[in-house]
């Protein structure tokens, strides 16, 4: 399995989905739709880029 830090967007976005619909089945009351997963993840992978930049940056 390659590091999160490793991916690119896709496989990234992919990788956080199905980790959180993994952990969803342990919470079914939540009842989180699968879009808002892949949502989440993209939105914190566009995050996690622009924290990177902002540090690359002040270095």
């Amino acid at each position: 399995m390659k590091l999160l830090a490793d991916m690119d967007k896709k496989e990234f976005v992919y990788e956080c989905a199905a980790r959180a619909l993994a952990a969803s089945f342990s919470n079914p009351a939540a009842k989180p739709s699968i879009a808002s997963m892949v949502r989440d993840a993209s939105k914190l992978w566009d995050e996690l880029k622009e924290w990177e930049h902002t540090e690359e940056s002040q270095s």
